[in-house]
This record gives C-alpha cells, sequence and structure tokens, in this order.
C-alpha cells in the first residue's frame, strides 16, 4: 500500500513541477539572425548597402523581422513589398536597454527598486532576420483633424522621471574584518 501511495504522491508531483524558462524560446533555430546594438533611443536606419555588405541583397521587403528581448519589433520599410532599390531602406525605433529583464535576478519582485535602468549596460541587442510570413509592420496613414469636435484640454500633466548613474549599490554585505557580499540580488540594489 505504502509503495502505491508513494508513487501516486510522486506521480502527482512530476505533474506540478515546471523547469525555468531561458528567455530564448523565441528563436527559430532554422533562421539566421543579425545581431547589432542600439545604446540610446531614438530612429535607427538600415541602408539597402548595408543589407547587402551581409548578403540579404534579394530579400522582399515584406519577408523582413526584428526582435529585441524575445518580443517582435514593428518597423517601417520604404517600400512595401518586393526587393530594395539602392535607395530602400528599413526603420525602427531603438531604444536602449532597460531593466525589466533584471527582475528575475531577484530573490522577490518588489526588491527591484527601478526597472528603467539595467544594472548591467544601456545597450540593447536587436536581431535582424528573414522570416516568410506576417510580420509587424508600420504603415504611412493620413493624418485628417478637419473634422476634430474635441473640446480643447483645460489642463496638462507631466511627469519627469530621473535615473541617477553615478553610483552603483553593491547590496547587502556583512564585515568579517573584509566586507563579504551577498551573491544574491538585495534591496536597493
Amino acid at each position: 500500500m505504502r509503495k502505491y501511495l508513494l508513487g501516486i504522491v510522486f506521480l502527482l508531483s512530476a505533474i506540478t513541477v515546471c523547469a525555468q524558462t531561458y528567455n530564448n524560446e523565441w528563436i527559430d533555430f532554422g533562421q539566421t539572425y543579425y545581431k547589432f546594438n542600439v545604446g540610446s533611443n531614438g530612429l535607427y536606419r538600415i541602408t539597402q548597402p548595408a543589407l547587402s555588405a551581409i548578403g540579404l541583397t534579394n530579400t522582399p521587403a515584406e519577408q523582413f523581422q526584428l526582435w529585441r528581448n524575445g518580443k517582435e519589433v514593428a518597423i517601417y520599410t520604404s517600400v512595401s513589398a518586393g526587393i530594395f532599390t539602392v535607395s530602400d531602406f528599413i526603420e525602427f525605433y531603438g531604444q536602449m536597454n532597460d531593466g525589466k529583464a533584471d527582475k528575475q535576478l531577484y530573490k522577490y519582485d518588489s526588491l527591484q527598486m527601478s526597472d528603467k535602468l539595467s544594472l548591467f549596460t544601456d545597450t540593447a541587442v536587436y536581431f535582424l532576420t528573414v522570416h516568410n510570413g506576417i510580420n509587424k509592420r508600420l504603415i504611412n496613414v493620413v493624418n485628417d483633424v478637419s473634422s476634430n469636435l474635441l473640446p480643447p484640454e483645460t489642463s496638462f500633466t507631466h511627469t519627469i522621471y530621473k535615473n541617477n548613474k553615478v553610483k552603483q549599490n553593491a547590496g547587502y554585505a556583512v564585515d568579517y574584518g573584509e566586507l563579504l557580499y551577498s551573491s544574491s540580488f538585495e534591496t536597493g540594489e
């Protein structure tokens, strides 16, 4: 009876166990990814000569796909379909690295003071690939405000957020004649 009961308990515990994520689940290992870095917020352009230099000369515009932190980023292509000419390009709004990926390093999510800055680098990594399917795009639309009947706003509120990058907090430490720091990410670190 004990063997059966132990077997049932083991089976139930095996069902509820799950593995950690590696944050690379978005990668299609059958595709080639071209990696490049972005260190500040702004509009970025990848020209056709730059695409030609990495061997993407005859790739149709509708097949380009861009990734950052495991999520597809919407891009604008100067032509919606077909092969790029010398004057064509890909544009996207690139953002510097933030601390959202650092949340998993803390013992508890609430210990992270801010996810606006990364603990390691301000440089984000983007990956350009070719995907034959539906990809995220930014498109041109007409901004017609002639029929706007909205009343004017009576007030405006703007919040300014300042990230201090002057000094890094080393975290919790115990003094044993020499400071011994905790290997886990602690409060305020």
